[in-house]
């Protein structure tokens, strides 16, 4: 649970006991930065490593990593983003998280990049338990630091903090030419930016939102993105 006030009110032991929270985290985060960060453990009753399981695959993650929560709708969206993967072709995944998008649809060629490096140790243990070492590679850099990995003709897989893309990052895709950019977002007004730019040599081919967040005026939505002929 993220909260706003450094002062909110914990838990005590009877309570979690009777509401039986096994991995349960307290944390502040600092209401100035633009996304939840970890500013503050505020309680911590939790051995820091989870699972959840995606489109039948096991994910392990860590609690200071990112992983979706909405995990039916997450599974439809990546359903529909699979449609688009061309298996032929490499795939490279920014903001790869712990590798729950690029392990589930990429195909045999594939390299995902993360900044977070708790987030890329669990990758790291995705992709062995998978047993997928020789075609998965695993960058422990800012998207913005790894664009070498980016071929002209690949399959680019994004979902970008609430901040969208670094406009180096997107100057560098019109600069390459992947084949397809898919875009997967949790703020479409930064999207909308994003894609704005890309339009020099990009065309959209698929829109599709998804209530992520019931009851929420937040959602996800996802834009497929191909070169222009």
């Amino acid at each position: 649970l993220y909260v706003k006030d450094e002062n909110f009110t914990i838990f005590s032991e009877q309570e979690l006991l009777k509401l039986n929270f096994k991995n349960f985290e307290i944390i502040f985060s600092n209401p100035k930065s633009p996304a939840s960060v970890i500013t503050k453990r505020l309680q911590n009753s939790t051995d820091q490593k989870l699972q959840d399981s995606v489109l039948g695959i096991n994910f392990n993650y860590a609690t200071e990593s990112f992983f979706q929560i909405n995990l039916p709708v997450y599974e439809q969206a990546l359903r529909d983003m699979q449609k688009f993967i061309d298996t032929t072709k490499p795939t490279v995944d920014l903001y790869s998280g712990v590798g729950s998008i690029g392990l589930t649809i990429g195909a045999g060629d594939l390299t995902l990049v993360e900044i977070n490096e708790f987030a890329v140790d669990e990758m790291q243990k995705n992709i062995k338990k998978l047993d997928r070492e020789e075609t998965v590679k695993a960058i422990l850099a800012p998207s913005e630091k790894a664009l070498e990995f980016i071929k002209k003709g690949s399959n680019l897989i994004v979902d970008p903090p609430r901040a969208g893309m670094n406009r180096e990052v997107c100057e560098k895709i019109l600069e390459i030419e992947p084949e397809k950019v898919i875009y997967l977002s949790c703020n479409p007004a930064t999207q909308a930016r994003d894609v704005a730019i890309l339009s020099k040599k990009y065309e959209i081919t698929y829109v599709r939102g998804y209530n992520f967040f019931p009851r929420t005026p937040h959602i996800e939505n996802l834009i497929v993105l191909k070169l222009k002929k």
